[in-house]
């Protein structure tokens, strides 16, 4: 949000305080509130030929905040803002370190589905979703996808010669003339 002291002043205690906010887009209406402790970004910036600053408030849920990388690993749902295979996997794999690959996509995403694990949420141009479930729950599905060979791993041949790089042999003892005694 863009405005002045008054008006982010307002918006930041209506949100501190659990008041319901309304955003309208063309076609839509949408009516909610930030939840507890919602997460405030605030800065200014200076626009030119312009006495004061303008202020930049951005909101954000704690929900919404706990689902980014490395916030709360225990949190059981993900918020993404597109439902494309390719980036659900991606997300996924880079927020709860799981070992994927890029041709398991359209799969990942499937069983996802089948599984009920994906909420459509309503977004102003864009796709969003809500993932439900831990690291433990995705590694699962991995594995079960593993076992039922509805993935698979690719042979790859071991690396030649010009992929190894071999350590110069060296002594590491070290002599006693440059060892001392720590009392």
């Amino acid at each position: 949000m863009f405005g002045g002291d008054v008006e982010i002043g307002a918006v930041t205690a209506a949100a501190q305080e659990g008041l319901h906010f309304q955003v309208k887009a063309p076609g839509v209406a949408l009516l909610g509130t930030m939840g507890e402790d919602p997460v405030l970004y605030r800065a200014s910036v200076q626009v030119p030929r312009r006495k004061r600053p303008v202020r930049h408030l951005i909101l954000i849920s704690k929900a919404m905040f706990e689902t980014t990388f490395g916030a709360n690993a225990e949190v059981r749902r993900t918020v993404l803002y597109d439902d494309a295979p390719e980036f659900v996997l991606h997300r996924l794999a880079v927020r709860f370190g799981l070992p994927v690959l890029p041709e398991w996509a359209e799969w990942f995403r499937a069983e996802l589905s089948r599984r009920g694990m994906v909420e459509e949420l309503v977004g102003l141009d864009c796709s969003p979703i809500a993932v439900k479930g831990t690291k433990l729950r995705m590694l699962r599905i991995l594995s079960a996808g593993l076992r039922r060979k509805s993935i698979t791993i690719p042979e790859i041949s071991p690396p030649t010669g010009d992929f190894l790089h071999e350590l110069p042999e060296h002594d590491f003892r070290i002599p006693a003339s440059q060892c001392r005694r720590v009392e």
